[in-house]
């Protein structure tokens, strides 16, 4: 059997882990990723295998750093088909002013909340097109076209 496979980038918990129960329902093998939550990540697998028809493996890694997505490419490619599907959920948030930012909490925010889904969708891309199909879910939020008191950094990554 063939399976059709997705990475969920962010499936720790909220929408990403969402995605990644509902793609293992429907009988996919999901990777999934997130950066910190390993433990919350590990109760997300757990719940995947026990009560979908699905599987999963887990790929922890920051997205937002270009050799850890390389890494994570690496595994998937060694599974032995490509990406399907491919959701750049990744995302953290910060709340204070900005001018109490860091140029380091700034840089982070860009990396995981942006260039996490570019370095991602390079990376997945190739595959996609030799296999003449595949489909990239970018996800955003409302607050890059409307802001947020406090979450100006926030929303600047998230309408790019």
């Amino acid at each position: 059997m063939n399976r059709k496979q997705i990475l969920v980038t962010g499936a720790s918990r909220g929408i990403g882990k969402a995605c990644a129960i509902h793609f293992a329902k429907e009988g996919w093998h999901v990777f999934l990723n997130c950066s910190k939550s390993i433990s919350e990540l590990q109760a997300t697998a757990d719940f995947i295998t026990k009560e979908t028809s699905g599987s999963c493996e887990i790929l922890p890694g920051d997205v937002g750093v270009p050799s850890e997505v390389g890494r994570i490419f690496d595994q998937i490619e060694m599974s032995g088909s490509g990406l399907d599907v491919l959701i750049n959920n990744a995302g953290i948030a910060w709340m204070g002013l900005l001018t109490d930012m860091s140029i380091e909490e700034w840089n982070r925010m860009i990396s995981t909340n942006l260039s996490s889904a570019f370095y991602c969708c390079r990376a997945a891309l190739p595959g996609m097109v030799k296999a003449r199909q595949g489909r990239i879910v970018n996800m955003s939020s409302v607050v890059g076209l409307r802001g947020n008191p406090g979450q100006t950094n926030y929303a600047a990554s998230k309408a790019g």
